[in-house]
């Protein structure tokens, strides 16, 4: 697909389309800007259907909900990372000066605020749809039930 030229192949659109696209474009030589013309026929129609509600907001892409932050916050929020890594090599090396169980405690409290961080910012999670937060906060959640049987079979929780 990528290395066709152009104007070749063009009954392979026809697979490659919606339902409601390709009833439009039935009938007729589909080439990309048929295509294109008939996704905006569809976008018009469901724009009269729903008003607006299908319009992004303005300034950001589509599907997004929220601007993406600065890079100022970026920087940020790398900077709070160095600081929780920091602090997790500290917690390491006390070692006998503190009980092991309060040591692995702080060392995961650590570790899910850093994958909450990278997952929110870096990840867009905060900007994108409530359906990819979603989806992503249940198989993490499905993750450490797993984990949490797997060890707790192999008797290493106690």
């Amino acid at each position: 697909m990528a290395l066709r030229g152009r104007s070749l192949d063009h009954s392979f659109y026809c697979h490659l389309l919606s339902s409601p696209t390709r009833n439009l474009a039935k009938g007729c030589l589909v080439a990309e800007g048929v295509i294109a013309k008939a996704e905006e026929d569809i976008k018009i129609a469901a724009r009269g259907e729903l008003g607006h509600a299908l319009e992004p907001a303005p300034g950001l892409l589509p599907g997004e909900l929220r601007p993406h932050p600065t890079p100022f916050k970026y920087v940020l929020i790398a900077v709070i990372l160095v600081v929780v890594t920091a602090l997790e090599v500290g917690v390491s090396y006390m070692d006998g000066e503190i009980p092991n169980g309060l040591i692995v405690a702080l060392l995961l409290i650590m570790a899910v605020v850093k994958f909450v961080l990278v997952a929110s910012w870096y990840m867009h999670l905060r900007t994108d749809q409530p359906i990819f937060r979603r989806v992503f906060t249940i198989g993490a959640i499905g993750a450490i039930i797993l984990y949490t049987i797997v060890l707790a079979t192999l008797h290493a929780i106690v």
